[in-house]
């Protein structure tokens, strides 16, 4: 889905601009956490005054190429990328913060023709691996827990190629299977192997958040300008609708709010947390999105429930109910008709049916990798309102549908090991646990088997966990 097919020419600039704002704050928070890394003794290397020079030599000559490049687009948004690209030279888990995020921003989807953009996915996986091999030592090493996980991610991600060669046309599948998935794979490794300290997660988390402002601040200002004939606040770009943006928000404020609650935590980001947070719930709310509502109680449940003890369960039970009205009186304020809430509903029950179906008539590989909206019509019952290339609208039962039972069940078992790990480490990183289990709802009312957001969740709550188990073996 291309930009310019949503919003016309005419605003493509404001979008960059918009980003590379966002890009500024970034690199703003990377700074910071970078200076706090220079505080430990023995960071920097031997020489720091050449180290200073060679960066610098790095960051002039990046910027005159990117800023001649990006010329007559913003020659602002060619420095900020010269400087992420320069900083991810100091150290891995920069290098990681600056890819996951641009994943986010994707700007080459804003201007589809630019040589720059266009070659940034590349660029920015070659760094990460250039900024690695100058810093072996400052990599994370995965324990035997987290290797767990990592084995069944890894034999899911094998089955689910070998079903590949089961469908009409193998090449392209397997096309497809590197361009989308294959791009999960390398962000779960990365996260793992790259975030190797507590200073390294909290820089990740701020990316998730900066992330998440960045594609609300666009998808708000789309909203007002042009009104969607929905009347919902819909995502711009290859992240899909209302519910794909949503999901991300779910999963993103626990790591802005949560630190609101410590009193460690500076004035100035708990400031910005609260703003982060109410932000979130309006954009949630223009969202018209059931599923991110009954994530967001989900995620207050679960901070009750933590934050209680045993002996104050009945005022517990009381915020849970008067959290249940409050629930349901808001999915009746859903600015949406019921008629279309009525098709919404049966169309998702015959998408879930349809995905049964293919698991049922096909039990050991399922219909193949991609296959589900091609097989669509001919395993729906009962098709009242959506024909053609649909979706099964839930992450489970379509690992199900296109891997068969042994391919579903693999990907179950590795979420699950990861829940397991977040509920272990709750009380060193809570915020974690909260965002697995909000996007975990979220999740399963999405088609987001495939997608980044997972593998980028999951390698955060495996790489902290090595963090912990080595911090107790030392």
């Amino acid at each position: 889905m291309e930009y310019t097919h949503e919003i016309g020419e005419g605003k493509l600039n404001l979008y960059i601009h918009l980003e590379t704002g966002i890009l500024l704050l970034f690199l703003t928070m990377i700074v910071w956490t970078q200076t706090e890394r220079a505080n430990v003794p023995g960071f920097y290397s031997r020489n720091p005054r050449q180290q200073i020079v060679g960066l610098s030599i790095v960051f002039a000559l990046l910027s005159l190429g990117f800023a001649s490049l990006l010329y007559n687009v913003s020659p602002l948004l060619g420095i900020a990328l010269a400087a992420g690209f320069t900083i991810s030279l100091i150290h891995p888990a920069n290098a990681l913060c600056f890819f996951v995020l641009m994943l986010f921003l994707r700007p080459w989807e804003i201007l589809t023709t630019q040589p720059l953009l266009l070659a940034l996915p590349r660029l920015l996986a070659a760094v990460c691996f250039v900024s690695w091999l100058l810093y072996p030592g400052k990599s994370g090493k995965p324990t035997v827990r987290t290797s767990s996980a990592l084995v069944l991610f890894t034999v899911y991600s094998v089955w689910l190629f070998l079903t590949t060669f089961r469908v009409p046309d193998v090449a392209a599948a397997q096309v497809d299977w590197f361009s989308t998935f294959f791009k999960s794979i390398i962000v779960l490794l990365l996260c793992v192997s790259f975030i190797e300290s507590e200073k390294s997660v909290r820089e990740f988390e701020l990316t998730l958040v900066l992330s998440a402002l960045a594609l609300m601040g666009v998808g708000l200002y789309q909203f007002l300008s042009q009104r969607a004939s929905s009347g919902r606040l819909e995502s711009v770009g290859s992240f899909g609708d209302s519910n794909d943006l949503a999901s991300l928000i779910i999963m993103s404020v626990p790591f802005a709010l949560i630190p609101v609650f410590n009193k460690s935590t500076g004035l100035v980001r708990q400031i910005f947390g609260l703003i982060f947070s109410v932000f979130s719930v309006l954009v949630i709310w223009l969202t018209n999105s059931r599923g991110a509502f009954l994530a967001l109680f989900v995620q207050i449940l679960a901070f009750l429930a933590l934050r209680s003890s045993r002996k104050s369960w009945r005022p517990m039970a009381l915020l849970g109910g008067i959290l249940g009205l409050g629930f349901f009186a808001a999915l009746k304020a859903i600015p949406r008709a019921p008629e279309e809430m009525e098709a919404s509903q049966e169309s998702r029950i015959t998408y879930w049916k349809a995905a049964v179906n293919m698991t049922l008539h096909n039990p050991i590989w399922g219909v193949g990798f991609d296959q589900y909206p091609d097989n669509y019509e001919s395993y729906a019952s009962g098709v009242k309102y959506e024909w053609g290339r649909r979706t099964a609208h839930s992450s489970w039962l379509l690992a199900f549908a296109e891997s068969g039972l042994i391919g579903g069940l693999l990907y179950v078992l590795f979420f699950l090991a990861v829940v397991r790990t977040a509920w272990r480490n709750r009380q060193e990183w809570p915020a974690q646990f909260y965002a697995l289990a909000g996007y975990g709802v979220a999740m399963t009312f999405l088609s987001h088997t495939y997608g980044i957001y997972i593998a980028v969740l999951s390698g955060l709550i495996l790489a902290s966990n090595s963090i912990k188990e080595r911090a107790a073996y030392e």
